[in-house]
């Protein structure tokens, strides 16, 4: 499983830590569809970092503004991700 740790930097000083699942790099895929931004895993057009982790940030936080309008109070995001191996398989199983 893919997990989503980071902190967002707002401009009036405060630092808001998150943590998420895989359904918040969703939430950049949906985004970057409507838009026409790059969409993971394409070499020739990677996604901007930059608005990747603001997109992850803002869906971990579960911001009832809507992202053009959060966006304009952040300072900066870090963000780092972490793949999270499944349970493994029962090996009698195999």
């Amino acid at each position: 499983m893919l997990r989503f740790v980071g902190k967002v930097a707002y401009v009036d000083g405060r630092e808001v830590e998150f943590e998420t699942g895989s359904a918040a790099a969703a939430h950049y895929e949906e985004y970057a569809a409507r838009h026409g931004l790059p969409m993971p895993g394409d070499p020739d057009r990677p996604p901007s970092p930059t608005m990747f982790a603001l997109l992850v940030a803002h869906w971990a936080l579960g911001n009832g503004a809507g992202f053009e309008v959060w966006r304009r109070e952040v300072d900066g995001v870090e963000l780092e991700a972490t793949g999270v191996n499944p349970t493994p398989a029962d090996p009698g199983l195999e």
